[in-house]
């Protein structure tokens, strides 16, 4: 069964890349030894370029200012999916190049920036100083520093606080909020001309990341991107899936949270995910990280009142 499941999800890979899309994609790394960049798009429209996240590391955000150069039209708009630093560090870098680009976000990182950005200042500035922390680290704590301490690259020209559009060239991205997700409130874009949605990391492969998130209202986003006539879904890490693939990720996630929220053994929800959501683990070189970040999210995350409490703000308005 498990191979199948790979086969099918293999399949649905291929069959999204074999049209040439609107946009370019820059796939965000993700190696073991420094922190991860997230997923990164350009559009191109007739006179300028749209942005949707940015990265961490300037070796990434280069390449997104490069396809600008090559085309030479300026980049005159980000959205950022979210407030997480591996898909917004990069406004500054990209700002600095084109100081004309207005940034489109969600006001959730407002609050961040009072609270979960600032929690490891101390930390951060204690390893700067530690010979024994080698200098990859060392620099990714230098890319957070900076960018904490420069807020007008993170805090939204335009806040996205609901439904809305945006054009490039006559190219309408639609703009919606998910509201107590993978974070406080994520954008995530959809394409209709192509059918592609854009949703940052209310998805990722090969798991989800709970750091920041609200079970209830991730399930609620996820419903409403499954309810929308797309072919394409561009996660925040990760390649490019259909909408069948998208559609057994979402079920994945309703499984295991479910569990997660029961009295179940940490185990059984784990086992859920390395099941339900087998294809996607698959695409991550070692099944025990899935394993132990799994179990880590259920004990340390899920299952911790005061982090729900932080992360799922009102319950009425996260159900909505």
């Amino acid at each position: 069964m498990k191979s199948s499941l790979l086969f099918l999800t293999a399949f649905a890979y291929a069959a999204v890349s074999a049209a040439e899309p609107p946009y370019t994609f820059i796939e965000g790394k993700v190696p073991e030894d420094v922190q991860p960049d997230g997923n990164s798009i350009v559009f191109e429209g007739p006179k300028e370029i749209l942005v949707i996240d940015t990265g961490r590391h300037p070796e990434h955000t280069d390449k997104i200012i490069a396809v600008a150069k090559a085309r030479n039209k300026p980049i005159t708009a980000i959205i950022n999916t979210h407030w997480h630093l591996d898909h917004a560090t990069g406004n500054a870098r990209i700002r600095s190049a084109y100081p004309g680009a207005k940034l489109h976000a969600s006001t959730a990182v407002e609050g961040a920036l009072q609270g979960f950005l600032i929690r490891n200042v101390e930390k951060a500035k204690a390893r700067l100083e530690d010979p024994s922390v080698p200098e990859p680290r060392k620099a990714d704590t230098r890319l957070y520093l900076n960018a904490i301490n420069d807020p007008a690259n993170l805090v939204p020209d335009q806040p996205v606080k609901g439904a809305m559009s945006i054009n490039v060239g006559d190219r309408e991205l639609q703009l919606h909020l998910a509201k107590y997700a993978a974070t406080e409130g994520d954008v995530w874009v959809h394409d209709p001309a192509s059918k592609t949605v854009f949703v940052g990391d209310l998805v990722v492969v090969p798991l989800p990341f709970f750091d920041t998130g609200c079970a209830e209202g991730w399930r609620q986003a996820l419903a409403e991107i499954d309810k929308v006539d797309f072919q394409t879904l561009v996660p925040g890490h990760g390649l490019p899936m259909d909408h069948a693939a998208f559609s057994n990720y979402r079920r994945a996630f309703d499984a295991f949270t479910a569990c997660a929220e029961s009295s179940q053994p940490t185990a059984s929800c784990v086992a859920i995910w390395m099941q339900k959501g087998a294809a996607f683990v698959a695409m991550h070189p070692d099944p025990k990280y899935s394993e132990a970040a799994l179990a880590y999210y259920v004990d340390q995350v899920l299952r911790i009142p005061a982090k729900r409490a932080d992360y799922c703000g009102n319950p009425n308005e996260a159900a909505r």
